[in-house]
């Protein structure tokens, strides 16, 4: 075996750490200072690379926003979470796995989705990263409507049904809950079932009894 081959799986690591370690960088000092106002020197330093290894290895501004987005919704946490939504056996599992996602995605990523909420109108790096994050929302919720037609629960159309879900799911509505009000993660989510159930009009009602009906004749 060669020196070079033997060398390329390490090789391959370590860019994979630096690739990381300059995506954390970004997102730390965008979340601190806004995206405007940090440069690429300053992410450089914070990483501890060179100016020129932040390019090389991810690129400018607008090119490390993208990846960052692509990151939040490319997290295998979020994809176990909509394999669960999509072969849910009844409408109220189908919403509640369907809002937790949100939920989570909310939580996790909140300093991403405020730099694109706060910037997207003034950056146009940033209006595309948010229009492609937005486009990626919809289609997921898009699975979820598609679910709860399969499952005979929506009355509407899909193209309806993902419209209500955004409105309520999108980030801005879990900023206005849980930072503008000072509710909980829990509570909002809670009472967002509850709103998206009756926008829907699915009975939550009925799968509850549904559900013990099925375990009662266990």
């Amino acid at each position: 075996m060669s020196s070079a081959s033997y060398n390329s799986p390490r090789r391959r690591e370590a860019a994979a750490q630096t690739r990381q370690a300059i995506l954390d960088a970004a997102r730390r000092l965008f979340a601190e200072r806004g995206y405007a106002a940090t440069t690429i020197q300053e992410i450089a330093a914070a990483a501890r690379v060179a100016t020129a290894t932040v390019y090389a290895s991810v690129g400018g501004k607008p090119r490390l926003l993208d990846e960052l987005v692509s990151s939040a919704a490319g997290d295998t946490r979020l994809q176990e979470a909509a394999d669960r939504v999509t072969t849910a056996t009844n409408p109220g599992e189908v919403l509640r796995g369907c809002v937790a996602a949100a939920r989570f995605g909310a939580q996790e990523y909140a300093d991403i989705f405020e730099l694109m909420l706060t910037t997207k109108h003034t950056d146009e790096g940033t209006a595309a990263a948010a229009a492609a994050a937005e486009q990626g929302f919809r289609g997921g919720l898009g699975l979820v409507a598609t679910r709860l037609r399969d499952l005979g629960a929506l009355p509407g159309t899909t193209g309806d049904a993902v419209d209500v879900l955004a409105y309520f799911l999108g980030y801005p509505s879990w900023r206005r809950l849980v930072h503008d009000f000072g509710w909980s993660y829990p509570r909002a989510e809670t009472w967002l079932v509850g709103r998206i159930a009756e926008a829907l009009r699915i009975d939550l009602l009925g799968d509850a009894r549904q559900a013990d009906a099925s375990g009662s004749a266990q």
